[in-house]
């Protein structure tokens, strides 16, 4: 008898579609669990016995989830270093279908990604030590959460003794040059472009000014099509600039590139991940920017 009142059960369900509704997430939630994950980096620094802290910048402004999510994504590519530093071999990060508006909840989910990494980590290495319970948080924004992750991204430079280089700029870069290449494809736009040519001396700013630009060819086709856009002023910087920032800057031009891709539809068109390069420098990143904005540029509307 039980066993035909679970068969109906699930025709029921089949037939009517009927499903659980989902939980809703807020940020001050998705900011509890990143907590998490920088109290887990501090205490691997402590067993390291690492003292020193690299101050992050504190970004003032309006992000989205989107930005936070990419964010998040810089952070799973820095523990992968971390990972090839003790002889464990690299996990792909994850990529995630376009969404016109991401839910703070998939940014919930990405949070418990980063700590079950850290968790394998910790065991492979035979620390036991466990980190506090979770606090709880209110009125916590996605800026709020864009920030410590910023945070935890440098904490894990300290912890791999190494920044990031223009080897992995132009990984993410390549990213998005496939993105782009394939938006135009499925409009059936004929590529007429060519790389410009390598200049030579570029330094990161440039790098970091070709991305801007990069933006704005971005930001153009959101406006065609009624895309609420992002000011990416806050990290406008002229003196100090790092690859790292100019690495922060693309992360933010793919997150907006997944807008256009969901406005046109291309949902199942997930972002290719990132191809290790070697010996790649800022000239190269400067140019493979370049050729991407040229290329966006032949969308003149969505």
């Amino acid at each position: 008898m039980v066993k035909i009142y679970a068969f109906f059960f699930c025709f029921f369900v089949l037939i009517t579609g009927a499903r659980a509704e989902l939980v809703e997430i807020t940020p001050s939630e998705v900011y509890s669990q990143v907590m998490q994950i920088d109290k887990e980096v501090e205490l691997l620094k402590k067993h390291f016995g690492i003292h020193q802290e690299k101050k992050a910048d504190i970004y003032r402004g309006s992000l989205r989830p989107r930005h936070v999510w990419e964010k998040s994504y810089l952070v799973q590519v820095k523990i992968n270093v971390l990972r090839k530093k003790f002889g464990l071999p690299r996990n792909q990060p994850n990529s995630i279908e376009p969404e016109l508006n991401l839910s703070p909840g998939l940014v919930f989910e990405q949070s418990q990604r980063l700590l079950a990494e850290l968790h394998v980590f910790k065991k492979r290495l035979g620390i036991t030590t466990q980190v506090s319970a979770p606090q709880q948080f209110k009125g916590k924004q996605p800026i709020d959460v864009f920030n410590r992750l910023h945070h935890i991204s440098y904490q894990l430079d300290v912890l791999n003794r190494e920044e990031i280089n223009p080897d992995y700029v132009f990984a993410e870069v390549m990213r998005i040059y496939e993105d782009v290449a394939m938006l135009l494809k499925t409009m059936q736009i004929r590529d007429r472009t060519y790389p410009p040519g390598k200049e030579q001396g570029i330094i990161p700013a440039d790098s970091l000014t070709a991305t801007f630009e990069l933006l704005g060819e971005i930001q153009r086709l959101q406006q065609s099509a009624n895309i609420e856009r992002t000011d990416f002023s806050i990290f406008q910087k002229k003196d100090q600039v790092l690859p790292s920032d100019v690495f922060n800057l693309v992360s933010m031009a793919l997150a907006e590139l997944q807008t256009i891709k969901a406005y046109r539809g291309l949902n199942h068109y997930v972002t290719p991940p990132a191809v290790t390069h070697q010996g790649k420098n800022t000239n190269d990143v400067h140019q493979l920017l370049r050729w991407a904005t040229r290329m966006l540029f032949q969308v003149r509307q969505l």
